[in-house]
Parts: C-alpha cells; sequence; structure tokens
C-alpha cells in the first residue's frame, strides 16, 4: 500500500499494511522548534536554518521533507495563510495583536493570552463592534488550489487542512476570558448564544473558503476546540449539550457537505462522558487521546467507540511518559499503546500532544523508530 491507500484504509475501520504515521501534519501533532531541531542535531541532520512555523504560539513547525521520510510519515499539509492586507502587530514587550485583537505575550516557550477583546463587552449589541477576520479576505488560499492538487496528483501521501479556525467553545473562552465565558453560559445565555454564533458563523465562512480551494483534494478535514481539561469536562455535558454540541455540528455538517474527506476533531483532556456526541455530530477522528486525564483509558475508549470512531494520537503521554520515562520503558509504552489501538484500524499513530521542548532527542527518536518497529499488520509482528 502506498501511503494514501494506507491512511484511507485505516480511516475507513480497515486494517491496512501499515499503521499511518504521524509527525508534524497538524498543528497539534508536531514538534515544537525546540524538540524538532534538537532532534535534527541528535540525528546528524543538521539544525533547519528557518523551519516553517505551523503555530506561532505553540512554537510548533510543519518539519522539512528529510525529517518526514525519516520517520515515514503518512500525510503532507495544505495550510490556510494570512491575509494580505494583515500583518499581526508587534509589541516592544514581544508580544503582538492577532486577527481577533487578541493580544499575546512570549512566556517561556510559548505565548499566553494578556489582553482579551471582548472581556468587557456587556451585551450583544458588542459584539458587533468588535474586530472579526474576514473569512474571504485576499490571500487566505492564495496558490492553495494549485498547491494541493499538486500533492494529490504527483505523490501518494494523504492531504490534510490543517486547523485555521478557533473552535466555537474555546474561541469564547479566548475571546472573554474562561471563567468569564463559563459565567456567560449559565448567566448570561443570550449573550453566550449569540457569541457562540458568532464565532461558529465565522468558522463556516472560513472552511467555504478552504475547501472552495482544496476540498477535493484532501482526505482529512481537522478543526479544533478544546472543552476538557485535566480532570473533567470545563463545563457539565449538559451544558456542552445545549450550547456546543449543536454549533459544533453546524461547522462539521457544512464541512461534510463541502468534500468526502473525514472530519478529525481534537479536544485535549477529559472528554470521555461527551465521545458518544463527538459521534451524533459528523465526527470521524478524535484526537487525541490523553491518557493521563481522566477516564480516558485506551483500551476502554477502544472497546467502547472503537467502531464508529477512529483514533489518532494518545495513548503515548507527553506530560509524564516522554520527557521522563526510560528509552526501555518508552518501547514497552508504545508497543503496548500499538497492540491496544491498532487492530481492525482505526489508528493513526502519534503521542497525546505536540512533543515538547522538554523531551530528549533519544526519548524522541526512541518513541518513533519504536512506532515504525511494530507498526506491522498483523499486529505483533515486527
Amino acid at each position: 500500500m502506498n501511503s494514501r491507500e494506507r491512511v484511507i484504509a485505516a480511516l475507513n475501520h480497515k486494517e491496512p499494511d501499515k499503521v499511518p504515521i504521524d509527525c508534524g501534519a497538524t498543528i497539534v501533532t508536531a514538534p515544537t522548534r525546540i524538540a524538532y531541531q534538537n532532534l535534527r542535531e541528535y540525528l546528524g541532520m543538521g539544525k533547519e536554518s528557518e523551519p516553517t512555523t505551523s503555530h506561532r504560539q505553540m512554537d510548533t513547525v510543519y518539519p522539512a521533507e528529510d525529517f518526514y521520510q525519516r520517520y515515514e510519515v503518512d500525510f503532507r499539509t495544505v495550510a490556510m495563510k494570512g491575509p494580505w492586507e494583515f500583518e499581526p502587530k508587534e509589541m516592544p514587550d514581544d508580544s503582538f495583536y492577532d486577527e481577533f485583537d487578541i493580544r499575546w505575550k512570549k512566556a517561556s516557550y510559548y505565548y499566553d493570552v494578556v489582553e482579551r477583546p471582548l472581556a468587557n463587552c456587556e451585551t450583544v449589541a458588542d459584539l458587533d463592534k468588535a474586530v472579526w477576520p474576514d473569512p474571504y479576505a485576499p490571500g487566505r488560499v492564495a496558490g492553495l488550489r494549485e498547491e494541493a492538487k499538486a500533492l494529490c496528483e504527483n505523490t501518494d501521501y494523504a492531504i490534510i487542512a490543517d486547523i485555521m479556525a478557533l473552535g466555537p467553545f474555546e474561541g469564547g473562552c479566548v475571546l472573554r476570558g474562561y471563567e468569564q465565558f463559563c459565567v456567560d453560559l449559565a448567566w448570561d445565555p443570550k449573550f453566550a448564544g449569540a457569541l457562540l454564533d458568532k464565532i461558529t458563523d465565522t468558522d463556516i465562512e472560513l472552511w467555504d473558503n478552504f475547501l472552495n480551494a482544496v476540498g477535493d483534494c484532501v482526505q482529512v478535514v481537522c478543526q479544533g476546540d478544546d472543552v476538557g481539561m485535566q480532570t473533567s469536562l470545563y463545563i457539565s455535558p449538559e451544558m456542552y449539550r445545549k450550547f456546543v454540541k449543536p454549533r459544533q455540528k453546524r461547522i462539521f455538517d457544512f464541512i461534510h457537505s463541502k468534500t468526502d474527506a473525514k472530519v478529525f476533531y481534537h479536544s485535549c483532556g477529559a472528554v470521555f462522558d461527551v465521545i458518544g456526541d463527538f459521534i451524533d455530530i459528523g465526527v470521524d477522528i478524535l484526537n487525541p487521546i490523553q491518557r493521563s486525564a481522566a477516564k480516558m483509558d485506551i483500551a476502554q475508549m477502544k472497546k467502547e467507540f472503537g467502531r464508529d470512531l477512529c483514533f489518532w494520537g494518545g495513548g503515548i503521554d507527553i506530560q509524564q511518559v516522554l520527557p521522563f520515562a526510560s528509552l526501555d520503558e518508552i518501547e514497552e509504552d508504545v508497543k503496548r499503546t500499538i497492540e491496544i489501538m491498532a487492530p481492525g484500524g482505526g489508528y493513526v499513530f502519534f503521542p497525546s500532544h505536540n512533543v515538547q521542548a522538554d523531551v530528549t532527542p533519544d526519548r524522541f527518536h526512541k518513541t518513533f523508530e519504536t512506532a515504525l518497529k511494530y507498526r506491522n499488520y498483523p499486529i505483533g509482528t515486527e
């Protein structure tokens, strides 16, 4: 099988020849810049002079082709661009304003929000005064049609349309503040609903523009919307179903109407209680399985949801295992995860989130070398 055939089989819950491998194809399945450069140096590949940033705030990169080849990555990416007429407003204190007028400030390796443009909004009418990106701004899809067609026609990789839109719930939290937006949901549902609708409408228009350009060339379309934290959802399952689920369904229904690609949904955290809801609203692929979060047991997830849902990443914990485990422990963890998740198809290998700067290159390398060693079907053979 070639990569595209392998991925299509796996995402249709069939066993391909090998477990598909991702490393860098999305902004949530990527190496951070430091981890990437350290691994390149460790492998004797030389540091890349200017890695392509995939997400500035998380400091992730799209790896170079030689890196993809080294780890037999089955995916390549098309990513929406910024508008020609917009440049982030850079500030002297290593912060910047983005298209939403959110101010992000460098904090160690990453950027955190230090100004939220809707923090002081009080009425629905205030939302119309806010800064909202133009989904159809010139430049967003410039050259993407040609890029996607070249990947489709001249390579045999599976092609991904990467995340480029704030999810409704996470968007509300980022624009308002996490605490304030959760209070809005409880105490001002009219305002909260209007904000969710505004974000959803913007997302759908962004996807319309993006998929008009690449929809017939991609096999996977990625949307993020973090609704989980380490111990639970941010809000109750009932509140999720009332406020967030209908807006996510609108987005996923629209994506499915524009392309035959599978919908990849990213949410960190303890989301077990609403996985059935994700399936209801058209999610084909869940990313990740954050095994260190509450109730996210990989064997139980595979058993209960593996017939209806594909799992992309997860099992290999980036909080405790990748930074601190021995190389032998990492090999055993990768092997066990593949043995649990891969049978019957429906699994793409990657750890539970981006590979962070504190992961030493020998551990990073061991993770993917082990995946290559144990990825052959039938699972359990090398």
